[in-house]
């Protein structure tokens, strides 16, 4: 009786070994399928986020430029008004006549272009005071006004001036031009080309 007894205990330890045996069996399998399915998921992501940041980067890039050459058409647009303003205005020579149809010398701004804004707080060209173009804040662009020398009595129909801004946002040498062409009309007013001519935007 005692070794029935025995014997069936001994039955029921290895019956309760077995199912232990297959509960570890299966916990194995399932971290396994785990860990495989990390593995796969990332092997899958790097590539995506690869992706990603070869599209967003370069757009970001491209988004802070564009948001920087949005100075130069209003400095031009300012240049345009200051010298349509002088153009129309009288002024009085040496010698006391009444002069009009006056216009400005070719001038550049001193600083180079760059990728960071620079001052030129007491450095502006007298042409460009002449024509009110002299705004207080660093600038990132270099500006230019093109033409003859300064004069008085331009006639109708003629071209007078070239305004230009000049750009090297990524400091690579490579410069971006924004550019109104200006001229006066039948009446003698000056008036400008409708657009900007514009070259290499964002370099």
């Amino acid at each position: 009786m005692a070794r029935g007894w025995y014997l069936a205990r001994m039955a029921n330890r290895g019956d309760g070994s077995g199912a232990n045996s297959d509960t570890t069996g299966k916990k194995r399998i399932s971290c396994s399928i785990i860990a495989l399915v990390l593995v796969a998921g990332g092997i899958c992501v790097v590539p995506v986020l690869g992706v990603v940041a070869a599209v967003a980067i370069p757009a970001f890039i491209n988004f802070t430029k564009r948001s920087k050459t949005s100075e130069a058409g209003p400095n031009l647009r300012m240049m345009y008004e200051g010298a349509a303003t002088y153009y129309m205005a009288e002024h009085v020579s040496r010698d006391g006549s009444v002069l009009r149809h006056c216009t400005v010398d070719p001038a550049t701004t001193p600083a180079t272009p760059t990728n960071g804004r620079v001052s030129l707080s007491g450095r502006w060209p007298e042409s460009f005071v002449a024509i009110d173009m002299t705004p207080p804040d660093p600038l990132y662009f270099q500006y230019a006004i093109v033409g003859a020398p300064s004069r008085c009595g331009v006639g109708p129909d003629e071209a007078v001036y070239t305004f230009q801004a000049h750009g090297d946002l990524d400091a690579d040498g490579v410069l971006s031009t924004f550019e109104y062409s200006v001229e006066s009309n039948s009446s003698n007013e000056l008036y400008r080309s409708v657009g900007l001519y514009v070259v290499n935007e964002l370099e």
